[in-house]
């Protein structure tokens, strides 16, 4: 016999719409420079419409994609007990039911189906989040002299993305990405090789490409990954893994026999060189990433960075923020500023000489201060919310950083299934 589906109540959309408006009261800059200076002020995130159009879905994607490995852990522990108290209490509820008209037993069957349900869709949710190369929310509004840049990404040609999903991630696919992130230059760094770059270098993709395609390398040193910005020649990395003798030895020469700047990557020196990272910096180190996407690389504590940022400052060393990307997702977390007058247009005397690549590597010569780091706020591993409570935190940053429009969009949503689940009782 056909079951009328409950009577959808007002309390959820209502509690809902309380909650985003709530969180527009206690908002939060979408955008932050992790050094504490300010940004300028137009600089923005521009969202593609259809980001809008199904702004619940993007920005869940967003913000679980820059969740750090703990709070991802922490996102599936809290995701179970959250389901589990959901069915608690629907139990619950049903048993007061039945004890008003007579004992049935618990539905084992319906329970074991939504479990099921609730697994595919999580898988769903996961996997079109980390396979689906889709409109991306981009960095905009820097201003005609600034050059918006990546230092650290990867193609196939690094080991671990030629062996995965992503083993098409090429260099052409690595600059689509960084286009529809609003990058203007990216570091091609892939691990302990060149070959990333042979696209560029046998004509596929153009010395003019939009982004500039920027040279360098990821050396894995001893307890330490070492990216190399620049256009090196090949490293062997086997005579930089065995000491610290032999990783001292690859930042003192990092200049002088590859012709690049060196950059001590997370979350590497932070695991093994906490308390030798002033010794790192004294022997050679040009710059130190603070800011990381990577997952495991994203563990870093507000406090913890202050401290290394003091550090970078004292030996005027640059400091900047990775992407890292693997090609898994279309989530930009952090970009870096550098103003290059004239770059845009070719109208500065310097732009008829270096390239832009070149120019950037001249300004990070500078030191600390010679570009600036913008993140995108984000439920970080150091927050007030407990681990468990974890998927509730990713909600919650997410709607406090959230402009109008994007709000708007919720609210439409929530609504709108509402109004759904209200016809299809009615039968209206």
């Amino acid at each position: 016999m056909f079951q009328r589906p409950a009577r959808p109540g007002l309390a959820l959309p209502l509690a809902l719409t309380g909650c985003l408006l709530a969180a527009q009261a206690f908002g939060a800059a979408p955008l932050g420079d992790p050094s504490g200076a300010a940004l300028p002020p137009s600089v923005h995130l521009s969202y593609p419409t259809v980001y809008i159009a199904l702004a619940p879905l993007f920005t869940l994607w967003d913000g679980v994609s820059m969740l750090s490995m703990s709070r991802l852990y922490g996102f599936l522990l809290g995701g179970a007990l959250l389901y589990l108290a959901w069915r608690l209490w629907r139990v619950v509820v049903r048993r007061m039911a039945w004890s008003r008209s007579r004992p049935r037993r618990a539905p084992i069957r319906g329970e074991v189906g939504r479990l099921l349900a609730a697994l595919a869709a999580l898988a769903a949710f996961v996997g079109a989040g980390l396979l689906w190369h889709r409109p991306m929310a981009a960095l905009a509004g820097a201003g005609p002299d600034a050059v918006v840049f990546d230092v650290h990404s990867h193609s196939a040609a690094s080991h671990d993305v030629a062996g995965t999903a992503m083993r098409g991630f090429d260099a052409a696919a690595n600059l689509r990405w960084h286009r529809r992130a609003g990058f203007d230059a990216v570091f091609l760094t892939d691990h302990n090789t060149m070959a990333g770059h042979l696209a560029r270098r046998g004509g596929v993709i153009q010395p003019d490409s939009t982004p500039a395609l920027c040279p360098g390398i990821e050396v894995s040193a001893w307890k330490a990954h070492i990216v190399l910005l620049g256009d090196t020649l090949a490293v062997d990395q086997r005579r930089y893994n065995g000491s610290l003798e032999q990783l001292v030895a690859l930042l003192r020469t990092s200049d002088s026999v590859y012709g690049a700047l060196s950059v001590l990557s997370l979350p590497e020196y932070e695991r093994n060189h906490r308390d030798r990272l002033d010794t790192l910096l004294a022997v050679g180190a040009d710059g130190l990433e603070i800011v990381n996407a990577s997952p495991k690389a994203n563990e870093m504590s507000r406090a913890r960075r202050d401290s290394v940022v003091a550090l970078a400052r004292a030996a005027n060393r640059f400091v900047v923020g990775a992407s890292d990307s693997h090609g898994w997702g279309a989530t930009s977390m952090v970009w870096n500023l550098m103003t290059v007058p004239g770059w845009r247009d070719g109208s500065a005397p310097a732009a008829l000489g270096p390239t832009l690549c070149e120019r950037l590597l001249d300004g990070l010569r500078r030191g600390f201060g010679a570009s600036q780091i913008v993140e995108r706020h984000r439920l970080r591993p150091d927050s007030g919310w407990p681990v468990w409570l974890t998927p509730l935190g990713v909600v919650w940053e997410t709607w406090r950083s959230m402009n109008w429009l994007l709000t708007a969009a919720w609210l439409a949503w929530v609504w709108l299934l509402w109004a759904a689940r209200h016809r299809r009782y009615t039968g209206a």
